[in-house]
């Protein structure tokens, strides 16, 4: 029974390592064009500009007045998701359910 193993390892410091090991030689061919591409991918994709954000581009940004959660009464906290950023209550219901509240028009 032949088995190929493929292993991605990045590192905090931006460096990409792709590895292959097989058992047939055939399957080694073909597994190394996957991991080529697979390299050049995660290697272009670190480096982007606009997938980086300045801390000169935050303090630009007027601050918004923070808003309160109108069931728990505390001030909300700002969080960054999928979609952008969004307000965030982060009490707990007497069920134990996280706090579903969103403050109207933002």
């Amino acid at each position: 029974m032949t088995g190929t193993t493929y292993q991605i390892t990045l590192s905090t410091g931006g460096k990409v390592a792709v590895t292959v090991t097989a058992e047939d030689p055939a399957e080694m061919k073909a597994s190394l064009a996957w991991a080529e591409l697979a390299y050049k991918h995660l290697a272009d994709g670190q480096g982007k500009k606009e997938d980086q954000v300045k801390e000169d581009q935050i303090q630009e940004q007027p601050e918004e007045e923070t808003p309160i959660c109108a069931v728990h009464q505390v001030p909300m906290v700002k969080q960054r998701g999928k979609y952008g950023t969004f307000w965030s209550c982060h009490e707990r219901n007497a069920d134990g359910s996280f706090c579903s509240y969103k403050p109207e028009g933002r």
